[in-house]
């Protein structure tokens, strides 16, 4: 069977540390995966191309921070017995970890996920969910300090919040798809339906207040994924949910004890985590699990 690729991009940062943390972890069968590192060093702003800067000396002094970077990664790895390449690289650092992606035909790309600066959610989406809008694979996100799963590759239990559209039941056939390598899974599907407002309750027409009742909406939604997983033999149960997913999806993942939480994305591009209305964004924000974004 042809290795999974992993990538792993890793900074000097403890989130980074952390999403090593996860694959170092991983109790599967490790001959399967080929592990690599990956530190993209963002070269500074050059206002003047030409005022005397030895750019080949620049650029060795960038891949001498890069490999200071990544040797406490490798440490890790080596330590818990997973052998991993490495690979520095200059540039800006989500369109060189996507490029690294591509040509490396990635199966799957893990990343730490912290808040970084005054800016926090936006600093992470600028990087992390900028590459999980348009990676070729599914992105695993890790914040420092995420409770990691104890058998990943052998058992896992995922919480998958599904909201009826493409996205999400496509997220749920390539968590099918990473079946072998998540071990047996047993998946909590939810849907979440916001609830009415007074106004719309009690004003004609009352169609919606009759759908809400009957949760005709978080049937149709469940309905498909829930035949997929029922299909590839994944033990699942389904929830029907009011509440505002971007705040919600942690929460429940920790009620129902999730190890992951895997959930559609839609690719749109660099502002992506601006235009999204955020449930991604903002679960990855919270999660006390990593979280896999599948598109």
């Amino acid at each position: 069977m042809k290795p999974l690729n992993v990538l792993v991009a890793v900074d000097d940062s403890e989130a980074s540390l952390h999403a090593c943390r996860l694959v170092a972890g991983y109790v599967g069968d490790r001959s399967t995966l080929r592990v690599t590192l990956l530190n993209v060093q963002r070269p500074p702003l050059r206002l003047f191309p030409d005022a005397g800067l030895d750019h080949a000396v620049l650029e060795a002094a960038l891949r001498e921070q890069g490999s200071r970077e990544i040797e406490q990664a490798l440490a890790l790895l080596s330590t818990s017995g997973v052998l991993a390449d490495s690979s520095i690289r200059v540039g800006p650092p989500a369109d060189t970890i996507l490029e690294v992606a591509r040509l490396s035909e990635a199966g799957v790309l893990v990343m730490g996920g912290g808040r970084h600066g005054p800016v926090g959610g936006y600093a992470m989406g600028s990087v992390a969910l900028r590459v999980a809008a348009a990676a070729p694979c599914p992105v695993v996100l890790v914040r420092p300090g995420a409770r990691l799963p104890a058998e990943m590759g052998i058992r896992l239990r995922v919480a998958a919040p599904v909201d009826g559209s493409a996205e999400s039941v496509q997220a749920v056939r390539r968590l099918v798809d990473c079946g072998a390598l998540l071990g047996r899974m047993h998946v909590d599907l939810a849907h979440f339906r916001p609830g009415l407002t007074l106004a719309a309750a009690i004003l004609p027409p009352h169609d919606d207040v009759l759908q809400d009742w009957s949760g005709r909406q978080s049937d149709a939604a469940l309905d498909v994924p829930a035949k997929i997983l029922a299909g590839a033999g994944i033990s699942h149960d389904v929830h029907r949910l009011h509440g505002a997913p971007g705040t919600e999806i942690a929460a429940f993942a920790r009620g129902r004890g999730a190890e992951l939480i895997a959930m559609g994305t839609r690719g749109m591009g660099a502002m992506h985590h601006l235009l999204l209305g955020s449930a991604a964004l903002k679960t990855a924000l919270v999660s006390d699990v990593p979280l896999a974004l599948l598109r």
